[in-house]
């Protein structure tokens, strides 16, 4: 009976990698860029020089799966394009770049995909370089943290700066018997979106109360974590460098976020990608360029 149980696990678990596999042959990962930010490395980067300010990309990418489209991201909100007053003082301070061609729209356009083609969007979290345009897609389901959202609308005290009400605030319907007025799943732990292990949202409390990482299994390139925010440049998992403590709800969780990374890196030869590491940025892939 032991013998039996044993195999029948073992043929179970080789016929769940085997359709891991065969999904993964059809899905690809595109990485754009909604513009970029200008700022010292040390707002992001423990003991980092503030001097000379650096200009960061803000980061956003789409998988294609056979079952559909996921964005992960959003990037800057475009009403910045035409109203740099929509960000107050934050525009000032972080100089973002904010030419038409960055709008969210027109970077989808280079794999003609439209934002109501978009099965899921899954944010990382909602600061305004990363759920900037999560309201651009009303026919898409919205994948957030419940802890994100809370955040997000009743911030724990210093934690609020980086929100930008108007971002998120159309995802909420008028009147207390529906709140939501789009589709949303709030989660409280990790979701596969497909039910078959290729994408799979990773609940990672670091960065934000809400924050989390995304998993996209390829067939060429492999497992790619991406990171939001709980990795700001690749150097902060290969030297363990700490981010700004200020930008950190929980610094362990960045820490222990690192950890997993490199673990899944030694036993499964996977990558990482971020949104704001210029360098590494530079050298990928960028959209209609994929991986697979």
């Amino acid at each position: 009976m032991m013998r039996k149980t044993i195999a029948a696990l073992m043929a179970f678990a080789s016929a769940t990698m085997l359709s891991a596999v065969s999904q993964a042959q059809d899905i690809k990962l595109y990485a754009f860029s909604s513009g970029a930010l200008t700022i010292g490395k040390g707002v992001l980067q423990n003991n980092a020089p503030m001097t000379p300010e650096i200009q960061v990309p803000v980061g956003f990418y789409v998988v294609r799966h056979p079952k559909g489209i996921v964005v992960f991201d959003t990037g800057n909100n475009d009403k910045i394009i035409t109203d740099p007053s929509y960000w107050g003082e934050a525009f000032k301070a972080l100089k973002p770049v904010n030419t038409p061609d960055i709008a969210i729209d027109a970077q989808l356009q280079k794999i003609g995909v439209k934002p109501d083609d978009v099965t899921y969007v899954v944010v990382s979290h909602l600061h305004l370089d990363h759920g900037g345009n999560v309201v651009k897609f009303p026919k898409s389901t919205i994948v957030v943290q419940k802890s994100e959202i809370q955040n997000a609308f009743w911030p724990e005290a210093g934690t609020g700066g980086p929100y930008v009400l108007g971002d998120f605030l159309p995802l909420r319907a008028p009147g207390a018997d529906f709140p939501n007025a789009v589709k949303m799943l709030q989660l409280d732990g990790d979701r596969d979106l497909f039910g078959d292990g290729t994408v799979v949202v990773k609940r990672w409390v670091g960065h934000t109360p809400g924050s989390q990482m995304m998993t996209v299994r390829l067939k060429n390139k492999g497992m790619t974590i991406l990171t939001g925010d709980n990795v700001y440049f690749r150097e902060n998992v290969e030297k363990n460098l700490p981010p700004n403590i200020v930008l950190a709800y929980s610094p362990n969780g960045i820490l222990t976020a690192y950890e997993w990374i490199r673990y899944m890196m030694a036993t499964e030869k996977a990558d990482f990608m971020t949104a704001h590491d210029p360098d590494a940025f530079k050298a990928m892939k960028k959209a209609p360029e994929f991986y697979d």
